[in-house]
């Protein structure tokens, strides 16, 4: 490795790397820009450990968020030389304050956002504080309106510094504990099975069947990874997910010059990997993922709300593990979310955490408020066992008025009927 340059080096070199006051030997200095990024990228390489703070990765996606977004990557330097990273980025985006899916307010904020696996080098519990405590810093100095970590391993020190760090007016107090959701080492669809539950493996088995029966001949799954491919993988993932429940919903995949971004980065690095389940060469449905260090990351997935009551969804994800059997892969990586599909596809769980720290500003006191009002009223609401027939009622109402009004245009050959679906089953996850 060759030599680091000494502070007063690193300071000429980056006119944008900006200092922060020496603790003791400890030193800060926070990059705010891509080629500033450069002369930490060696030191940074040997310590990235999950896809969202690879360098390249990480870079890609702050040049797909356009001029609105950029570094925001604390350097910590113990006796002149870096001992830790964090990872981060600044935007200014609208933020989404929700009582339960309604959101009641989406103010336009300075953001700054640290990724998942974003504390690179020394986690030390002394280090996390540090770190926070340079966040809080930054905050008061107007950098931001709001510090947000989105995906917090629970028992980490820089999720216990995050917490205790700020005062009580600036804490998070609507902290969104989550389960992250892995797949061990999935060897084929047979092997998958052998690992659920007898009920669950017969229901599955059943879709699984139903579907190759009844469109047998007609069934096509497309696999699409290269730079080369990925107009025609955008262009599929796209009509499938404007005929989805989700995008009428507003959220899910959207084809966007930042999505575009992502995806040629995630193609150009060759971890890019979209499967699309079609029918007589009709898209039904897609997954989205990447390949990363042995590790299968789930991004998106979605299917053709016409498609419903033959869980395309399902036998996509069956086909993909089969076709999976023989990668070199250690586990595949859903994500975090709640439910039954989580539950039945997903056999290793680790909790997280969204965290947010306020800006001591009048602005950032407001916002916290409104967050913790919101969050709580939420709480209340879900935890009120009166009100759960009309959560249900208004739910059923909202997808109903979502269902297609135009019947299948393609339909199987057999006779037999196919059951409806189960919808806790099925493997629509973002």
């Amino acid at each position: 490795m060759s030599a680091l340059p000494t502070p007063i080096e690193h300071d000429q070199a980056l006119p944008r790397m900006q200092a922060r006051a020496a603790v003791g030997n400890v030193t800060f200095r926070t990059i705010c820009n891509l080629a500033g990024l450069e002369s930490v990228r060696e030191v940074w390489n040997s310590w990235q450990k999950t896809r969202d703070s690879n360098f390249d990765f990480f870079c890609g996606v702050v040049r797909a968020r356009g001029e609105a977004c950029s570094p925001h990557v604390i350097v910590l330097l113990r006796e002149g030389r870096p001992d830790a990273l964090l990872v981060g980025f600044k935007e200014r985006r609208r933020i989404p304050i929700r009582i339960c899916s309604v959101a009641v307010l989406q103010p336009e904020l300075e953001v700054l956002e640290f990724v998942r696996g974003g504390l690179l080098g020394n986690n030390s519990e002394e280090n996390s504080r540090a770190l926070v405590q340079t966040v809080m810093k930054s905050l008061a100095n107007g950098a931001a309106d709001l510090a947000l970590w989105d995906y917090l391993e629970t028992e980490s020190p820089l999720h216990h510094a995050a917490l205790r760090s700020p005062n009580f007016v600036l804490r998070d107090h609507c902290r969104k504990l989550r389960e992250h959701w892995f797949l061990d080492q999935p060897r084929g669809r047979e092997m998958f099975f052998k690992n659920l539950e007898r009920s669950q493996r017969s229901k599955l088995r059943r879709k699984h069947k139903k579907f190759q029966e009844a469109f047998a001949g007609r069934i096509e799954v497309r696999s699409m990874q290269s730079v080369a491919e990925l107009d025609d993988a955008v262009r599929n993932m796209e009509e499938i997910a404007r005929k989805s429940v989700k995008r009428q919903l507003g959220f899910g995949f959207f084809d966007t010059p930042r999505h575009r971004e992502q995806l040629l980065v995630e193609a150009a690095l060759g971890w890019l990997r979209v499967f699309v389940l079609c029918v007589d060469g009709a898209p039904v449905s897609f997954w989205k993922g990447t390949l990363y260090e042995r590790r299968l990351h789930a991004d998106h997935v979605g299917f053709d709300s016409a498609w419903s009551e033959y869980s395309p969804g399902i036998f996509l994800f069956l086909e993909i593990i089969e076709r999976l059997r023989d990668a070199e892969m250690d586990f595949m990586d859903f994500g975090t979310g709640t439910g039954q599909f989580y539950e039945c596809f997903a056999k290793v769980r680790k909790p997280e955490a969204r965290v947010q720290i306020f800006a001591p500003k009048l602005r950032g006191i407001r916002l916290n408020l409104a967050c913790t009002v919101a969050f709580h009223t939420t709480q209340l609401i879900q935890r009120t066992s009166w009100l759960d027939s009309a959560r249900k009622a208004l739910w059923k109402i909202r997808r109903s008025a979502l269902e297609p009004t135009e019947p299948l245009t393609v339909k199987p050959e057999t006779s037999e009927e196919v059951k409806a679906h189960d919808p806790l089953l099925e493997g629509d996850r973002r």
